[in-house]
Order: C-alpha cells, then structure tokens, then sequence
C-alpha cells in the first residue's frame, strides 16, 4: 500500500549536507574511475554537480587509493559536496578514512574476523569470540566518527553476510539485518548516532522484502535511522532501470528512503537522471508492490479480452524513461493480468523490449537472459558494459538462466552467488568464470572470457535455448 506519509527518521549530517527528517530525498551515485586517474575523476565529479548530485561515493581499496583521493580532494572547488569513503574488509583502512572523509560505509560482513566460507565450522563459542573481537574493533570506530563529527553508513549486503550471522540466521533478510542492527547497537553504546541504514541485494523482491522487515525490526526498538535505497546490481539499459525502478520504487511508495541511489552499469551521471526521473514519478503516481503471479504474463500485438493490458503507441520524441515509468505503473495497477499488448508502431522495438524487461523483473515472465552487473567503481579493471553488450547480445537467448558480470571480486563473488554463471574481473586483464558460485575456470584473458563462457554453457549442456515463458 502506498504511504502518503514518509517514514520519520531523525536527521544526519554529512559535511555540508543532512538528510533524513523529512528533507527531500538525497540522490547519490559513485566514481567509476580510479582515484590515480585525478582527471578522470575530477571530470566525473563535475558532471555529477551539474545533474545536481552533491553526495559522491568513492571506492577506497588501499592506504594509497586514500592517499590519491587526499590530493584529488585538494583540486575540488564545489564546496557543497560531501564525499562517502566505501570500505571493505580491512577495518584499519576505514579507522583512516574517516579522518579524509565526512561519511564512510563499512559492511557487517566484511567488518568481521572470519571469512564465510568457514561457516560450517561456527559453534556458539566460537561466535560469541568472535564476537568480542568485532564489537572492540566496531566500538573503536564509531568513538572516533563520533569525535570527529563523521557519519557512517552500515550497508548490508546480500552477498557478503560474514560467516558469524549466517550461521546464527542464515543466508536471508534475518542476517542482513541482525548485522546490521548488532553493529549499530555498538555504536548506540558509545553514544554515536550518525547512522544510515542500506539493506541491499541483487534480487529485486528480496531488496524489497529485506527493507521491510528491516523497518518493521527498527519500529520495534524504536530507532529512527535514516535508510539508504538502491539494488545491488541493477545492470544496465532498460534491465536496470526496471530492477531499480522496482526495487527503489515500491519502498519510497510505501513511506521509505531518505537517500537514494540508482545503481546503473552506466555513467554515473546516468544514474542521478534517471534517479531524479523516479523520485519525480513516485511523488505524483506511486507504485504498488509487484503481487505474485501464477501463469506467466504473455506479450502479443493485439488487445486479447479483459485480462490484456494494452499500451499505447508513443508519440515522438520517445523518452525510454518516461515510458517505462508508466508502463510499470500500469502493469501494478492491475489485479488481473494474462497478456500485454504492444502494438506495431513507432519505436517499437524498444517498447517491447521495455515491456520484457519489466515483466521479467517483476517474476512474470523469461524472455532472455537475466544479465545483472554490478555499476563499476574504481576497483573495476575493466569496461563491464561492453562485456554486459556482449553477453546480452551473444548469450541473451537463455532466458532459464542468470548471468552476473562483476567488475571485482570484493563483492563480486559473493553478490553474484545467486547466479547461474559469473564473470569476475581478477586484475590485470583477466576474468574468472563461476559455475553456481564456485569458480570453474581461472585467469582468463579478457578478450578470451565470454567466448570461453559460451563453452562453458556448451559443456554443460544450456546450448538448447528455453522457449520464452512469457510470449
């Protein structure tokens, strides 16, 4: 149900900025370029402030990446912006960022003294020892933001929930949060209270579900935290704007989100205008959350009976964004759904193809094969949207299938752990393939990789492409 009300959440500064306490809505995006390309970045940051993005996320994998952004930080003139150190693993490197930065995210799960893989070897001592060493480790660095008048983000990410909570809660929305609210708990006990909450996924519907459960947990202690929203990897084109359009979507609908972003295979300064789009759109017609469909919605030409929605042809200049706004408006707005019509006209290839993305997003329908790729940060080494291109064009005829392109492994392993297959940048030009989450075939060439990953569909039999469930 749509919540005319938003959520009440208490107000946190970051630098220059606040959010939270019923301001609009913050849009963020991330650097894709690394930090020792200063003018790159710099570029970027530029093109951000003029779509009217003033909270920049930043990938800070090293005690030099810190060092480069130090000096990058010197040459920036917008004062207004606020800068978002994003950490992972190494608890020491995110001590030191919050010295440069005015906000830093660190994940539950890689602020943790275990790796998952030794999750089967858990017991409850072990996890209360364990625990005693990330609550000293945790307790320090918000004692230090709290001096220092920094703000921290605890993002929660599906695919990397430490070895300790999956095996306390499993692999769901229960671990995502019960870390999440653990280390904050931390926080609440040294008096900190600057925090934003993210509980993401690359699954659409467990984003939505986590969130959820996330706030009703909050409600009942009583905390008024502001949220962040976002899809871990929403992909690229008409795929991603689906998944985040959806997933961001449905939660601001329902009263959700003091900050926000749109997580694209694109250039960043894509995300912020496709951001606004949807915080825009959410404000005038809101959607209702996708309900569960037992028969595949089918895509025809003509209006077939009552159960048939049919879509306008669009009118030149045909805006990609708008339509598939209004289109996925449409299509939650009705109960009873058998077909949706698209009828011949202007543009529409991509009317149809906006259609399928929506649909298969939403679990009601395969069309093609479900590529989702991470946005790119400055750990990538190398250009995820040609390869997602390249797949989609190559290998798009599999629609049984889920294929993640991930431009690291820092999450990349573990967001793509719901994947049928995974294409994983490993450095200096090579990719690693994945099978189900275990790595099947190592240290590929670049140029080499997705012709190696159509062998190994080959060798394991997909070459007989699925008919579509939904035309």
């Amino acid at each position: 149900m749509y919540a005319k009300r938003r959520r009440r959440s208490r107000v946190v500064k970051i630098g220059p900025l606040a959010i939270g306490g019923g301001r609009p809505i913050a849009l963020q995006s991330m650097l894709s370029v690394p930090l020792s390309s200063a003018a790159g970045c710099l570029e970027q940051i530029n093109q951000l402030v003029r779509c009217g993005c003033f909270l920049i996320r930043v990938a800070i994998p090293t005690a030099r990446a810190l060092a480069d952004f130090e000096r990058l930080r010197s040459a920036v003139s917008e004062r207004s912006v606020a800068f978002v150190a994003d950490l992972h693993f190494n608890c020491e490197l995110a001590m030191d960022a919050l010295d440069v930065f005015e906000k830093v995210r660190i994940n539950p799960g890689n602020f943790s003294a275990t790796s998952r893989s030794a999750a089967e070897k858990y017991n409850r001592e072990l996890f209360n020892r364990e625990k005693d060493i990330v609550e000293v480790r945790g307790k320090d660095f918000f004692q230090k933001a709290r001096r220092l008048g920094k703000s921290v983000r605890i993002g929660s990410n599906g695919g990397s929930i430490s070895a300790r909570m999956e095996w306390n809660c499993g692999r769901g929305a229960e671990a995502l949060i019960a870390g999440a609210m653990e280390m904050a708990q931390w926080a609440r006990e040294v008096d900190f209270h600057d925090l934003v909450f993210s509980f993401k996924h690359s699954g659409v519907m467990a984003t939505i579900d986590a969130n959820r459960l996330a706030r009703k947990r909050m409600d009942e202690v009583g905390w008024d935290y502001p949220f962040h929203l976002g899809v871990t990897e929403a992909g690229k084109g008409f795929r991603g704007r689906a998944a985040a359009a959806i997933g961001s979507g449905v939660l601001m609908c329902e009263g959700l989100g003091d900050t926000l972003r749109v997580s694209l295979t694109e250039p960043p300064a894509e995300e912020i205008n496709f951001a606004k789009k949807l915080v825009n759109f959410c404000e005038k017609m809101p959607f209702l959350s996708p309900p569960e469909r037992s028969v595949p919605v089918r895509i025809c030409e003509v209006d077939e009976g009552a159960a048939t929605l049919s879509l306008p042809a669009e009118e030149e200049p045909f805006d990609g964004d708008d339509y598939l706004l209004k289109t996925l408006h449409r299509l939650l707005s009705i109960e009873n759904l058998d077909a949706v019509s698209v009828p011949p006209g202007p543009n529409c290839e991509p009317r149809k193809k906006i259609t399928e993305a929506l649909l298969q997003t939403c679990g009601w329908g395969r069309f093609s094969t479900d590529v989702i790729s991470c946005p790119t940060c400055g750990r990538t080494g190398y250009d995820v949207g040609s390869v997602v291109d390249e797949i989609s064009e190559k290998l798009g005829i599999y629609p049984h299938l889920r294929i993640a392109v991930m431009g690291c492994v820092v999450n990349g392993i573990g967001e793509m752990g719901d994947a049928d297959y995974g294409y994983i940048g490993c450095g200096n030009g090579l990719v690693n393939l994945y099978r189900k989450g275990i790595c099947a075939v190592r240290s590929i060439p670049e140029a080499d990789a997705v012709g190696e990953l159509a062998k190994l569909l080959k060798a394991d039999g997909e070459i007989v492409p699925v008919q579509p469930s939904g035309t």
